[in-house]
């Protein structure tokens, strides 16, 4: 179901009665690891609240993804599932456009090396990423700053 080459590590603490009673399925055949217990622990208790989280993607996607009756025309805004890598020239074009870029993503964004805090600063107007970001440090400082100023102007 998953490909190990885009599963992201998590570090965990248990009691140790918890953990004994993982052991304890394990050992008897029910999964054949730690690990495999706790992603289907995982997968099942999120199966369960899909309802919840496929209403909460809808109304980010219907942000996200305007219609041509509701495109607000100071930003490009980008809403995808999955794994996107965005590169400079996305930036560039925003920029080119006169508009600003709002993006969330769940799943994977990884921003391209060749992106700049600068490039980032005068061009994203907001970003959310439900799961995993990937950028270099100083490009996730610029966010970081976005951000920061965003909950000050809406105060």
């Amino acid at each position: 179901m998953y490909e190990e080459t885009k599963m992201e590590k998590l570090t965990i603490n248990l009691p140790p009665v918890e953990l004994g009673r993982i052991d304890i399925l394990v050992e008897a055949g029910y999964y054949h690891s730690r690990t495999e217990f706790i992603r289907a622990a995982i997968r099942k208790t999120l199966d369960s609240q899909q309802d919840y989280i496929d209403s909460k993607i809808k109304q980010f996607k219907d942000i996200y993804e305007p219609t041509e009756k509701t495109e607000d025309k100071k930003f490009d805004s980008t809403f995808s599932m999955g794994v996107i890598s965005i590169g400079k020239s996305h930036f560039e074009r925003v920029l080119s456009k006169g508009k600003k870029a709002k993006i969330y993503v769940v799943g994977l964004l990884n921003i391209e090396k060749n992106v700049t805090p600068e490039l980032i600063l005068k061009s994203v107007e907001s970003l959310r990423v439900s799961g995993v970001l990937k950028a270099s440090p100083e490009v996730k400082v610029a966010l970081n700053q976005i951000k920061k100023k965003r909950k000050e102007d809406q105060k």
